[in-house]
């Protein structure tokens, strides 16, 4: 099944702010991680409680702990946030959830 990409607007440019940052990250969540993800989405874990309806790809980059959240409906994937860890999860609960 091919999926669909989607960003929600914060989550665009948050990647736009984590390209301009770091090229080489950017370049490695464009040109791998992302398109891993679409290949299989279901591999990124399920999350509990009030973020239950995001699924949470895990990677490293530079000795640090980043995130792609995201959620998977029908043939789309919609990215919700991306980022280092803690900051990506805190974003994903300050944003609405449409």
């Amino acid at each position: 099944m091919g999926y669909k990409l989607r960003f929600r607007p914060a989550a665009a440019k948050d990647l736009y702010k984590l390209t301009k940052k770091n090229k080489e990250l950017g370049a490695l969540v464009v040109n791998e991680k992302i398109p891993n993800l679409l290949s299989d989405p279901f591999k990124g874990r399920k999350k509990k409680g009030d973020l239950s309806h995001i699924r949470s790809y895990d990677f490293n980059f530079g000795g640090s702990a980043y995130r792609i959240l995201y959620e998977v409906k029908g043939d789309i994937v919609r990215i919700f946030a991306t980022g280092l860890h803690d900051v990506s999860y805190r974003k994903v609960k300050r944003r609405p959830k449409q």
